[in-house]
């Protein structure tokens, strides 16, 4: 994490995410790549300047994985999030738990499931 900047500086595409979800690493985690964006700009001192680092948690690594997304573009699926946050810097200062999630041009259910729905993935 900490030579983040100078590899973007040198011209290396930087991605960050995250696998450790709920296993012996770490134990709290669930795939929310928002989450990994927002973890990552306060580990990483990715705010000063801020850039176009929300890059890192979208589009950078689609295309390390040769996915054609993490764009909004003429033609593409509609798939985003759509926050209350006016700015990065009211997006990094509290959680987006009320987000919209798009998929296809529509909202999403987003309803988390019952934990106890979780047991057999988890060994609950």
């Amino acid at each position: 994490m900490t030579t983040l900047h100078e590899m973007a500086a040198a011209g290396l595409r930087v991605a960050v995410a995250g696998d450790n979800c709920r296993d012996p690493f770490h134990a709290y985690g669930d795939h929310d790549m928002l989450d990994t964006y927002t973890q990552a700009v306060k580990i990483g001192h990715l705010d000063h300047p801020l850039g176009d680092w929300i890059h890192a948690a979208t589009a950078t690594p689609a295309a390390i994985m040769g996915l054609d997304v993490g764009v909004l573009k003429p033609g593409a699926p509609a798939d985003l999030l759509v926050l209350k946050a006016r700015s990065y810097s009211e997006l990094l200062a509290r959680a987006q738990f009320d987000r919209t999630v798009i998929r296809g041009g529509r909202a999403i259910d987003t309803t988390l499931p019952d934990y106890r729905l979780l047991d057999d993935l988890v060994g609950g």
